[in-house]
């Protein structure tokens, strides 16, 4: 019999139909029905998805637009990428069908990208979405309040604020939930 505490929760579409995208030496891939697929790969139907999804973010679409050196054929490339890179234990694609709200994704051009927060997305929580500071704050949540200003360049009461706001916002109740719910989601490494 399985103890419920030693199952850990599976990558969707490794045994499901969910797909969860990844980006693994600088390709996109998905993990689908058990599969591995190459963007090239991709089944009709994820495509289809994610054009509808990318119909509906205007902003998205602006940021591609804008962006320099970007063919055409890499318009959607680009927008999962940037938008679903990274790997979690959320589907991106629901087995349902549901596109999830994009997730973090630290592709190595966080806080220097033009269309940070347009093409990617801030991260949705319980309680509406974390900021860019928010963030920086997390993926320092396992160092000291005075370690995580000094790096940050702002004093320790702004970062007792930030910590404040983003359990407000998570509904976590202290430093050790936030570093575990930081864990998960991939600021801490």
């Amino acid at each position: 019999m399985l103890n419920s505490r030693n199952h850990s929760k599976l990558i969707a579409g490794l045994v499901d139909k969910g797909v969860e995208f990844f980006v693994h030496q600088n390709e996109i891939k998905c993990v689908h029905d058990g599969k591995t697929f190459t963007y090239e790969e991709f089944p009709q139907w994820i495509f289809d998805k994610i054009s509808d999804d990318m119909l509906s973010n205007p902003e998205a679409l602006k940021s591609l637009a804008k962006w320099e050196n970007l063919s055409q054929e890499d318009y959607m490339r680009q927008y999962i990428y940037c938008r679903y890179g990274g790997l979690d234990t959320e589907p991106d694609i629901s087995v349902e069908g549901e596109l999830s709200y994009a997730e973090y994704f630290d592709c190595g051009l966080r806080g220097t990208c033009n269309y940070e927060g347009k093409l990617c997305c801030t991260i949705k929580v319980a309680n509406g979405h974390l900021t860019k500071s928010e963030i920086e704050i997390l993926k320092r949540i396992d160092k000291s309040y005075k370690i995580i200003a000094d790096e940050l360049f702002v004093s320790t009461d702004t970062v007792s604020g930030h910590i404040q706001n983003i359990m407000k916002k998570t509904e976590l109740n202290n430093k050790v939930e936030l570093a575990i719910f930081a864990t998960k989601k991939g600021f801490v490494k």
